[in-house]
């Protein structure tokens, strides 16, 4: 097999025996892992052909595994073949814009796991981490290992409903707050589209999840350990569906919150202005009482007379914010 270096490749020999190794791409089609041992190899962007087709013949991987290495479909997919599992999902989601999801493929084997992914993806890095603090690491399965980056990406579905939710934790409060207007009203519009795109992306995967808890894929696995892992990991997808549809019955919350608000506010101004219109009719009244072509018992002549009038205005106002107040119109 040529030792050729192969860009964008990076890779780790977990060994419970010796320390772990990590292997430049020049190093990844040296090695055939024992079961003491666990072969990842990392793999940013896609292969040339020519390298694609010797991690298959090395790797022993089906003609669809290496096309699939070769290009980027941002799409869920599943596929079980004899001696090792192939899953692609989305990592990282963005409810923002479709083109900035990032995809994982991750293919395990007996004793290997590959990754191959678009873009770089953190919460990878994370996994590495975490291993690395296993003294143990190297007598991994290959399915636990490829557990526990399926649930990463499953984690990074809840931060994105994390993140929708503390928007809207943020736009109830300036729903309370009464302030925003038109402004919230598109925030709102604007958090209901992401929630909707989020939901979208992932009950594309609703395939993928149900086939790793099928019996299919538990005959694949090692144990019934294993199987259960793969069982448990389609509850936590059914977790973050749930966690999504709950964010969408929290914006809906918020936006009877921003109804009641601002129904509150037309109320508030209806009152000042049926106020103001009763204030002011007891004046209309007694203008229009002096105004008939009658005698009146005042002297149209005498200054005082205006002033009595307002007085009585002013007085009848008096006794109406009175009675208002002690119904508790006001």
């Amino acid at each position: 097999m040529p030792n050729e270096n192969v860009e964008g490749v990076r890779a780790r020999l977990f060994d419970a025996d010796n320390p772990d190794v990590r292997l430049g791409s020049e190093g990844v089609l040296t090695q055939l892992p024992t079961d003491r041992q666990l072969l990842w190899i990392d793999i940013t962007g896609p292969l040339e052909r020519a390298d694609a087709e010797r991690f298959a013949e090395h790797f022993g991987l089906r003609p669809s595994t290496r096309e699939a290495l070769t290009t980027h479909r941002p799409e869920p997919y599943v596929s079980l073949h004899r001696h090792y599992l192939h899953v692609r999902v989305a990592a990282d989601p963005s409810d923002r814009n479709a083109e900035d999801t990032a995809w994982l493929d991750v293919i395990a084997g007996p004793n290997l796991v590959i990754t191959q992914h678009d873009r770089g993806i953190p919460f990878l890095s994370d996994v590495d981490e975490r291993v690395d603090r296993d003294t143990a690491a190297g007598i991994l399965r290959s399915t636990a290992f490829f557990t526990a980056i399926v649930d990463a990406a499953i984690t990074s579905y809840h931060a994105a409903v994390d993140e929708i939710e503390d928007d809207v934790d943020r736009l109830d409060a300036d729903s309370l707050r009464g302030g925003g207007g038109t402004r919230l009203l598109g925030e709102l519009v604007r958090c209901r589209r992401r929630i909707a795109r989020l939901r979208r992306v992932l009950a594309d995967h609703r395939g993928v999840f149900t086939a790793l808890a099928s019996p299919e894929i538990g005959q694949l696995v090692e144990d019934e350990d294993a199987a259960s892992m793969l069982q448990a990991l389609a509850s936590r997808f059914d977790g973050a569906i749930g966690a999504v549809e709950d964010s969408r019955d929290a914006l809906l919350g918020s936006f009877d919150v921003y109804m009641s608000r601002t129904a509150q506010r037309t109320n508030d101004v209806m009152k000042v202005l049926t106020l103001v219109t009763v204030l002011l009719l007891p004046g209309s009244m007694v203008a229009a009482l002096l105004g008939m072509n009658v005698i009146v018992p005042l002297d149209k002549d005498n200054p005082l007379s205006f002033w009595l009038v307002v007085g009585a205005i002013a007085l009848l106002a008096a006794v109406i914010v009175t009675v208002a107040r002690s119904r508790r119109w006001l």
